[in-house]
């Protein structure tokens, strides 16, 4: 008996689209949704005066946790990391917002 591979396909390509449920159950959606207002854990107070500057300027500080670049379109997971240090960027590399999470 030989099993059809277009249900496996089906399930894969909806995964892959967002359509069903990241592993963990996070959600995917627009970054202005998934980013709630968090306390300052990621040394975002040493940062102030960056909005509008090339992302690059984000090199000459030493960053606490990880460092996430938002493209201006560009989905996320409402998975948080309170040290994570998120850049929105619009589509030239200029720093839009910062947050933690």
């Amino acid at each position: 008996m030989r099993l059809s591979r277009a249900p496996l396909a089906c399930v894969g390509a909806m995964v892959l689209a967002g359509c069903l449920p990241v592993m963990g159950g996070y959600r995917m959606g627009p970054v202005d949704e998934m980013l709630p207002s968090l306390p300052d854990r990621c040394g975002l107070a040493a940062l102030s005066g960056l909005t509008g500057q090339p992302m690059e300027r984000l090199a000459d500080f030493r960053l606490i946790g990880p460092l996430r670049v938002l493209w201006p379109g560009q989905e996320i997971t409402n998975e948080i990391d309170p040290t994570r240090l998120n850049a929105q960027v619009d589509v030239t590399g200029r720093i839009l917002r910062l947050a933690c999470g």
